[in-house]
């Protein structure tokens, strides 16, 4: 069949395949037609996503499942919870494996099994993704997709690919479909519209962090208590123990579903415990979980504004859904018991195989061999982070449940400050008006803006969710029409320290020590230096500077109180005015760089000494997006031309004695810890 069986450009089986926190399988679309599972090396229909490293070897599956109890620190398990986390990594014989790099594994081993099964290269898959999977999280899927040396056509959310299986065998029937994906470590529910050949997304919802496995844990926790109140030892402080009692409470649990009392039995230590467990107990021990399940059904279900009675069949995905609370539970929400047409623990990887023949037809410019189309959705609102009231802000462009591939483009964007060549952008995903509650995708840097007066430069930036579900941004200048290239910023400022006040600041002190600033000026100026930098410097990621003019650079920008002490003692009176050259050098001193605010404070008790030098310095400083604070002492001051130079009215200061530097130096210091 060509796009599934090699015919064509291909070559090659399109297979679809789940990627599951606990199970993974794999399924392609046969010559008829029809999707099927592919059974693995062992012969099992599914696979444990279990990765042993043993010596030089990788081992994936039941064996490594197994080997668990004998090799604890040589196991991983529920990698999937940690795919998008930069930080997580499994360590083995001094070399670190991402949670991407070992996904690539499970994925390398279905895909080997396959191949042999088939008797043809796979090359190229779609891969389910947890509903709820935000931007990171799928991007790391893609890449394991392409570490395990598979094309990966496209990512599908699991529900979606769930309602497709279904939606095959009721092809002409129009129904309203809740998918219910409990599986080992995520749960999903989905509302869906099946109208013809068309399966519609209507509403999303769901949980990475919740799964069969909490189960497990909570059974695993009431079975080490009681071993502790019998034997006051603990039976999860060694890797073996705990791993053997995960293997039973897992068994007992699956017998839970079948009968309606079993018998675990546990040693460790020279000590051994005999416990039972009857399913009205385990239902209690684990009742919060399953409302958590519940809550989420009935959240999406207000979130497409329909009733639970417009609902014609739940659809079971995920081996968890075997458990009688979660039937029970479904038939109270729903009034009738949940569909049973295909495996749950096949379902996922099933409608994967069908989006697999189609996009692989798509590729090679054949008819599909399935004509159903599918319409999904976002699962988190698109968002970029603003400033409102004095604090930050989720400003949402693209809400969740909006179908996908989606778009928004706003075109009210403009530069702030002359010759602005550059605008950033935090992106994040998530429903709270707080950032800091949501997911930060990113901090954005678009460059390459014409250089042309403070809101000249128009822009519009189009935010975008592709078919896989997956962010992009775009900017482009009105003016030109061309599409400005972006980068992630070097800064390593995080939202918490925009919150919080703690972006870096660099500060400039630029001093004037001409000859008119001898004796008592010179000392009060230094006593306010002084004040000045302690508060400042008292403050995380401050750094100061201090330039003289004349005289130059006196200590380059750093938190070192006692440097930058040194160098304002070391100020003296000499010569004229050239606050030209007190600007130059701090400008080319401290440069612009994303995420880096820059205060230039100037102190003068006089006229500059080339005072159209002096504002081109100042241009050159606004057009950088430097804000530039002029302080005037002294009756000999030009208060018209220094407060032009400032940034605005508020960065203007003027003090009629030298004696008022102090207090005034001290004010600014605070203001600008409140304004960053």
């Amino acid at each position: 069949m060509a796009g599934a069986n090699g015919e064509g450009d291909m070559g090659q089986v399109a297979v679809g395949i789940d990627l599951g926190t606990t199970f993974s399988a794999i399924a392609y679309v046969n010559q008829h037609g029809v999707p099927e599972i592919i059974p693995n090396a062992e012969g099992d229909r599914i696979t444990p996503s279990v990765v042993l490293f043993e010596e030089d070897d990788v081992i994936v599956g039941n064996y490594a499942r197994q080997a668990a109890v004998v090799y604890p620190t040589q196991v991983v398990e529920f990698v999937k919870r940690h795919l998008g986390e930069a930080n997580w990594n499994f360590r083995y014989r001094n070399q670190d494996y991402s949670a991407e790099r070992i996904s690539s594994f499970i994925l390398s081993k279905l895909k080997q099994d396959a191949e042999m099964r088939l008797g043809e290269r796979v090359e190229h898959a779609v891969i389910t993704v947890h509903a709820y999977f935000n931007d990171l999280q799928r991007r790391a899927t893609l890449t394991a997709g392409e570490l395990a040396g598979l094309h990966v056509l496209k990512l599908v959310n699991e529900p979606t690919a769930a309602a497709f299986a279904y939606g095959l065998n009721n092809v002409g029937k129009d129904m309203r479909v809740l998918v219910y994906d409990l599986g080992g470590g995520t749960f999903d529910v989905t509302l869906v519209d099946i109208k013809g050949n068309d399966i519609e997304v209507i509403a999303t919802d769901g949980d990475h962090l919740l799964g069969g496995k909490d189960w497990d844990d909570r059974l695993i926790e009431h079975v080490a208590a009681s071993f502790r109140d019998k034997h006051g030892v603990d039976p999860l402080e060694d890797a073996t123990s705990y791993y053997d009692l995960r293997q039973k409470c897992v068994s007992a649990k699956i017998s839970l579903t079948r009968r309606p009392k079993v018998n675990i039995f546990h040693d460790y230590g020279n000590h051994v415990l005999r416990l039972s467990i009857e399913r009205e107990e385990f239902e209690r021990l684990t009742s919060d979980l399953l409302q958590r399940t519940r809550d989420m059904t009935e959240s999406v279900l207000r979130a497409a504004n329909v009733d639970a009675s417009t609902v014609d069949t739940v659809l079971l995905a995920g081996g968890s859904t075997r458990m009688p609370m979660v039937r029970t539970l479904l038939k109270e929400l729903f009034t009738s018991a949940p569909a049973t047409d295909i495996n749950p623990d096949e379902a996922v990887a099933l409608g994967a195989a069908l989006t697999a023949a189609i996009e692989a037809a798509e590729l090679q410019g054949t008819e599909s061999p399935v004509d159903i189309r599918t319409h999904d959705v976002t699962s988190h609102s698109l968002g970029m982070v603003v400033y409102r009231d004095s604090g930050l802000f989720n400003s949402r462009i693209i809400a969740k449940n909006t179908r996908i591939p989606a778009e928004r483009t706003r075109d009210d964007y403009a530069t702030s400050h002359d010759g602005q060549t550059t605008i950033d952008l935090w992106l994040v995903q998530g429903e709270k008006d707080d950032p800091l509650a949501t997911t930060v995708l990113g901090h954005f840097e678009f460059y390459g803006i014409p250089s042309r007066p403070a809101g000249a430069s128009r822009l519009s930036v189009t935010y975008r969710y592709n078919s896989n579900g997956i962010v992009e941004v775009e900017a482009m200048d009105l003016a030109t029409g061309q599409i400005l290239p972006h980068r992630l910023a070097a800064s390593k400022v995080t939202l918490e320290d925009l919150a919080h006040g703690r972006a870096p600041l660099h500060v400039a002190l630029i001093m004037d020590c001409s000859g008119s600033m001898y004796g008592a000026n010179i000392e009060h100026a230094k006593r306010a230096a002084h004040a000045f930098v302690e508060r400042t410097l008292a403050q995380p990621n401050r750094q100061v500077a201090v330039i003289a003019f004349p005289g130059g650079i006196r200590v380059t920008p750093t938190e070192d109180r006692d440097r930058v002490a040194r160098a304002i003692d070391g100020l003296s009176p000499i010569g004229s005015t050239p606050m030209e050259h007190g600007l130059s050098d701090a400008r080319n001193l401290m440069k612009p760089r994303a995420g880096l605010q820059r205060v230039f404070v100037v102190m003068t008790d006089g006229h500059p000494d080339d005072p159209e030098a002096t504002v081109a310095e100042i241009h050159k400083l606004r057009s950088s997006g430097a804000r530039i604070v002029t302080i005037g002492v002294g009756a000999e001051v030009h208060q018209d031309f220094l407060a032009s130079l400032a940034s605005g009215p508020r960065d203007y200061y003027y003090c009629s004695e030298s004696i008022q530097l102090e207090g005034t130096f001290i004010n600014l210091a605070t203001e600008l810890g409140q304004r960053s």
